[in-house]
């Protein structure tokens, strides 16, 4: 009898033709080959199947059979541990089959090697009729835990104890408890792990659904601070005022706050929650904004002064940041990433800054317009670019998490109004500007004015572009006017 986990593997293995192709080559000759791992993993969980990683004996005769029979590429990716790629759609990122050569003489042995129970599932490409589950995945998959085959699985490679995390972000699974054990007495091993891996793992943690949840978890089991060590020295510093929490409580809370906003933007950005969810779609801002969270006051330990029984962190912003800069360079993050995160870190306290002084304007009965400009809008937003959508959501989560004695819930329903039209009128001047004809490009700026090229040309074009953007300029004759006075200056 057909077991219907085995029936739903099969269904999606058999939409490309070539995969059924692959089976039948299998069934034909005798290989025994089995989908591993995390599509049989996905599948169950209802998820599309991204990799399909097929282990076996004898693959790579069976891979260059295979490819030739159907005129496509094999390509040996690994030779100590045969592992070949049949690339059946080039082009298309999901259009292949990865084979590796079994670890053991059987498929259930095999399985006992690999990290979590919930990965070490299989299927027989040859049709086979229930899911091969060796150490309890399936059980796990149905109780949402993530458990490690054994201690010394985690031990043979410690970036397992961060994938443990990464998984509970991406499934919202729970961490079994001696797995959690097991990972918080293994953690301090990863600081002798290759930064670029772990750089892999942090950037799939942070754009999950579920990643202030496994940061907690990673915390509550004692993990965190070997992961990701700058966070050590937050613990018990105090901060007053508006906050209730020292600054790694706020830190964690700003983390859960972040989500909350990710997850529905609408309830404090109800006018510009569309652009957000826009804006949030790619993975890497969604763990930009997350790590900026993490980040935003790690510098606060060495910036903090008393004077007076009043607690202050001045410069705290860039030590943030600079602290942020270090680790992603060890950990080798994606350079878009780096710069979102740091723009957000440095300019995290200047919309608030911005809105306080509108509050304050309508305390005195003044207009919120002669403080919150568009002009003074387009400008933080620009310094905050490519991230100005994530710094409002930072701010809105780093308000959030202060609750202290200072904190009045009317004042923040009141910024949120205020961020929400910041960030309207931002986007509908963008959409204003690209919708104008350009005045000049820095071609002809060097050509009319003999401007060499370099960062000055880049200078000239923003000073034009701000002119332009607040109606002062409307032609290149005028835009070459501007810059011929501004090099004027300059040479004064």
């Amino acid at each position: 009898m057909r077991q219907p986990e085995a029936a739903m593997v099969e269904r999606q293995w058999r939409e490309e033709p070539l995969r059924r192709a692959l089976s039948s080559l299998a069934a034909e000759g005798g290989y025994p080959l089995y989908v591993v791992g995390g599509a049989v993993r996905d599948v169950l969980l209802d998820r599309e199947a991204g990799d399909w990683d097929i282990a076996g004996h004898g693959i790579i005769e069976l891979s260059r059979r295979f490819a030739a029979e159907h005129d496509l590429r094999a390509v040996v990716l690994h030779e100590e541990l045969p592992t070949v790629r049949i690339i059946l759609r080039p082009g298309d990122p999901i259009g292949f089959v990865d084979l590796v050569e079994l670890r053991a003489p059987t498929i259930e042995q095999d399985l006992a090697l690999r990290d979590f129970t919930i990965n070490a599932l299989a299927w027989d490409i040859r049709g086979g009729t229930s899911i091969i589950d060796p150490i309890g995945g399936m059980a796990d998959l149905r109780a949402r835990s993530i458990r490690s085959v054994s201690r010394d699985r985690l031990a043979d490679d410690p970036l397992r104890v961060l994938r443990a995390f990464r998984f509970a972000a991406q499934f919202g699974f729970n961490i079994e408890q001696r797995t959690g054990e097991w990972s918080a007495e293994l953690a301090p091993a990863l600081d002798g792990i290759a930064g670029e891996r772990i750089g892999q793992e942090i950037v799939k943690l942070f754009a999950a659904t579920h990643a202030a949840d496994a940061v907690q978890a990673a915390e509550n089991l004692g993990a965190l601070d070997s992961i990701i060590p700058p966070l050590a020295s937050l613990h018990g510093v105090e901060q007053g005022g508006f906050h209730h929490l020292d600054v790694f409580g706020h830190t964690l809370l700003a983390l859960h706050e972040i989500e909350r906003v990710i997850s529905d933007p609408s309830p404090v950005f109800p006018r510009s929650a569309e652009a957000i969810l826009l804006w949030l779609r790619d993975p890497l801002n969604r763990a930009a904004v997350r790590l900026a969270a993490l980040f935003h006051d790690v510098g606060k330990p060495e910036c903090m002064t008393e004077e007076e029984g009043r607690i202050r962190f001045l410069g705290h912003a860039d030590a943030s940041a600079y602290s942020f800069l270090d680790l992603a360079g060890k950990w080798s993050l994606p350079t878009h990433l780096r710069r979102q995160v740091v723009r957000m870190i440095r300019l995290h306290l200047r919309p608030l800054e911005l809105a306080s002084s509108a509050l304050r304007a309508e305390a005195e009965g003044r207009g919120v317009e002669d403080v919150v400009t568009l002009r003074a809008v387009r400008r933080l937003m620009r310094d905050a670019e490519p991230a100005a959508i994530g710094l409002l959501l930072l701010s809105v989560a780093d308000r959030s998490a202060c609750r202290g004695p200072k904190s009045r819930l009317e004042q923040r329903g009141r910024l949120w109004e205020l961020f929400d039209d910041m960030l309207t009128r931002y986007l509908d001047w963008l959409r204003e500007m690209r919708e104008r004809p350009r005045l000049i490009d820095g071609d002809r700026l060097m050509e009319a004015l003999g401007v060499p090229q370099g960062p000055l040309v880049g200078e000239l074009l923003d000073a034009i572009a701000e002119a332009y953007a607040d109606d002062e300029i409307a032609s290149e004759a005028e835009a070459l006017e501007l810059a011929s006075r501004l090099l004027a200056e300059m040479d004064d």
